[in-house]
């Protein structure tokens, strides 16, 4: 036989071969996984859900999310509101969990993957109005190239995911903590009572400074601190929240920060320390408690006027219907612009020059 058919005759083997293993490969991988692209849910109708359970950290930390009505509260915080935008956010972040690959269906597997509801990264419970499981789900935590681990709770059946959603389960995770954001250009004045000492911060006509009302004499503000006061409800957050039922009796709200807004809407924040922490009961007020009418003869300007006035009243009602019976715990580092005293605010002011006495022209040297 020539050389040139042994060259032909081994590049052939060398392509069966190939091809060999590369069906084998093929056929193993079949036998071994079946891969998808369909959601982990297939289906939830979110009206029938009653209560959301999340479980994170291994099974250490559970929060439970009960609808009342069209909205969710938080049961571990006494059912303060949960924001709507975070209990939306759990809901689609598990429906848009797509499986890759199955991984296994024996359930002596669930604890090494990750995927039971004692070492998940976290397990989601949908339940009905009985308290019985709609759907329920446990994904475990990522490796360093994304890929978790992920079981409906009704199935052994364990799929890969790429990059799990991150789903975590502090009741305050479920809360709108923002409690006033109010811009420093709608702020007419301030006032601050903390124990005998009091004082009111008021904005120029020009919004272009602030000054004390009633400044004492030879003091002027030390540093930018009083400005610091004045914008205290600009992004006022609050990191705890209590029901004014559970408040200890011994809390006593002896302090006060109410801020004037150029509309006529007030602010207050009544203020109690308990144990180096700072609470608040809030409250809003409109001042113009004049009767509007409308007139079919009013001009634009008192249209626009009195449309103005009724939806800042309209704000005040739902502020106050929304914290009315609630506490809340201010952190530390807002919190003391909220009590901080007058004496903080200021300093002496410098002594003025004194002008050289004029001298006698007749005087000689």
């Amino acid at each position: 036989m020539s050389n040139k058919k042994l060259a032909v005759l081994g590049m052939v083997a060398v392509l069966m071969v190939g091809w060999a293993i590369l069906q084998n490969r093929i056929s193993h991988n079949d036998s071994k996984t079946s891969f998808s692209s369909s959601p982990l849910i297939e289906g939830l109708q979110i009206e029938a859900v009653s209560a959301i359970t999340i479980t994170s950290g291994n099974g250490q930390q559970t929060t439970t999310l009960n609808r009342n009505g069209k909205a969710f509260v938080v049961a571990d915080k006494e059912n303060y509101p949960a924001d709507v935008t975070k209990i939306n956010r759990v809901i689609n972040d598990c429906l848009d969990i797509r499986t890759h690959e199955k991984v296994t269906d024996n359930s002596s597997n669930h604890a090494d993957l990750g995927v039971t509801e004692e070492t998940a990264q976290f397990v989601v419970h949908f339940l009905d109005k009985d308290g019985g499981q709609i759907v329920g789900l446990a994904v475990s935590e990522a490796d360093e190239n994304g890929t978790a681990f992920a079981r409906m709770l009704s199935s052994n059946d364990v799929y890969s995911i790429q990059n799990p959603p991150r789903v975590v389960a502090r009741p305050m995770d479920y809360v709108d903590a923002q409690l006033l954001q109010i811009q420093q250009d709608r702020l007419s004045s301030v006032a601050v009572k903390t124990g005998q000492d009091s004082y009111i911060l008021r904005a120029l006509d020009d919004k272009s400074d602030i000054e004390l009302k009633d400044m004492p004499a030879g003091k002027q503000f030390k540093g930018t601190d009083y400005k610091s006061v004045f914008k205290a409800l600009s992004s006022l957050r609050f990191e705890d929240v209590m029901s004014d039922k559970s408040a200890p009796e011994s809390m006593a709200f002896d302090s006060s920060y109410t801020g004037k807004l150029d509309d006529m809407t007030v602010y207050k924040l009544s203020l109690a320390k308990k144990d180096d922490k700072t609470y608040a009961a809030v409250s809003a007020d409109y001042l113009d408690k004049s009767i509007i009418q409308v007139n079919k003869d009013d001009s634009e300007e008192q249209l626009k006027e009195n449309e103005a006035k009724l939806k800042a009243r309209d704000a005040v009602d739902a502020f106050n219907q929304k914290h009315q019976g609630w506490v809340y715990q201010i952190p530390s580092y807002q919190a003391g612009n909220l009590t901080k005293p007058l004496s903080e605010l200021l300093e002496d002011a410098p002594e003025p020059e004194k002008e050289p006495e004029p001298t006698d022209p007749n005087a000689v040297e």
